[in-house]
């Protein structure tokens, strides 16, 4: 069985290479686990995709702007998402039914708002904002959530800047970002491992135990290489922060 992988932890050039090599190595296999084909063939698609998205990102500073927004964005969303899901556990008066109603009203919108388009993102989100301003601001503040909004909308604003001044610098604004091809990219890769797993319990052999084996191996070093990186710049955070006020 592969081990479960947590793609979030990936920066996005650490995702590519991780997705990289996942496909080298299950193409090495391929004409011994024949399953994999169509599998295969859609994460080579999804990592080329990805692999554009960060060439224009790269070439274009604007673009790697926006992205970050998209992150921020999609961060204030999260928060504000599980600020609900938090309180409806809460066993004060009031406060687990302000949370259903907000919860309620993120799912009309969309629950997984950060798996969508940048141009339905965008649309939805301001749908929710509206909304819980106009109809919910009470719930809100009873769950504790209104600098959490506020953040929300901030990172809506920034995002829309970001967009306008991408799309004022090229024409071909509509080609899919890294956020956008991310998401197709690791539930491609997701999949692919999957059906690999699969295959070790209904057609084992040598050949699919070696590449779920070398994949571990892949998934393990690769994890332990980007925490370890995530620890020394959080050191070196520490660090500099505690020079600054030394100073």
């Amino acid at each position: 069985m592969i081990q479960s992988t947590n793609f979030s932890l990936f920066p996005s050039d650490e995702l590519y290479s991780f997705a990289k090599k996942s496909v080298i190595l299950v193409e090495e296999k391929k004409t011994n686990v024949p399953a994999v084909e169509p599998f295969l063939s859609n994460a080579i698609t999804r990592l080329e995709e990805y692999k554009s998205a960060l060439d224009r990102e790269a070439k274009n500073p604007l673009i790697k702007i926006r992205t970050e927004k998209a992150t921020c964005q999609i961060d204030a969303f999260m928060a504000l998402r599980k600020q609900a899901e938090s309180a409806s556990n809460r066993k004060k008066a009031g406060v687990s039914d302000a949370a259903n109603t907000i919860i309620d009203t993120i799912r009309k919108y969309g629950w997984t708002i950060q798996k969508l388009g940048q141009k339905v993102r965008l649309t939805q989100l301001d749908g929710l904002i509206t909304e819980l301003n106009t109809k919910h601001t009470s719930q809100i503040i009873t769950i504790g959530a209104t600098e959490l909004l506020r953040e929300l909308e901030q990172a809506q604003a920034d995002y829309v800047e970001a967009d306008t001044n991408v799309v004022r610098s090229e024409n071909n604004s509509a080609d899919p970002t890294v956020t956008e091809t991310r998401q197709p990219l690791t539930e491609s890769i997701r999949q692919l491992f999957q059906i690999i797993s699969l295959q070790e319990v209904s057609a084992p052999s040598a050949s699919v135990t070696a590449l779920i084996s070398s994949l571990n191996e892949l998934i393990t070093t690769s994890l332990a290489t980007v925490k370890a990186t995530d620890t020394r710049t959080e050191n070196a955070k520490k660090t500099s922060d505690g020079k600054q006020v030394d100073k």
